[in-house]
């Protein structure tokens, strides 16, 4: 089954910065099912290559409030779980703990674990 990631409600496990690729997980990702359920994935990474960070890195983990994709200049308003973009690569994450990240990249992998399970959103 494929899903688009919306980034508020996400929840950012880490951010890795290695020279020069930085990794997001996400202990619980906000995403929406093909049929357009919502629901929750474990297991997703996203690997930004070619990229700089500006920001807390230290400070980035827990539930995400605000997050902006854009590639070469257009917005991307949910990117495909999982899925691929090349270009001009800019993301902005604001967490719930005040902390926020600036992140640009020339590409952007994003990744589900193959043992994560779909789980519903539930609520109201």
């Amino acid at each position: 089954m494929s899903f688009t990631l919306a980034f508020p409600d996400s929840e950012l496990r880490d951010v890795v910065v290695e020279s020069n690729s930085v990794r997001l997980r996400f202990s619980a990702a906000s995403v929406i099912a093909a049929d357009g359920e919502r629901g929750w994935l474990r297991g997703v990474v996203l690997t930004l290559s070619g990229a700089t960070v500006d920001g807390d890195t230290a400070h980035a983990f827990g539930k995400l409030v605000e997050g902006g994709l854009r590639r070469d200049g257009a917005p991307v308003a949910r990117p495909a779980l999982p899925g691929a973009l090349a270009g001009d690569i800019e993301l902005a994450l604001r967490c719930a703990n005040g902390t926020a990240l600036r992140l640009r990249a020339r590409s952007l992998s994003l990744a589900v674990a193959d043992d994560s399970r779909f789980t519903p959103d539930l609520s109201c």
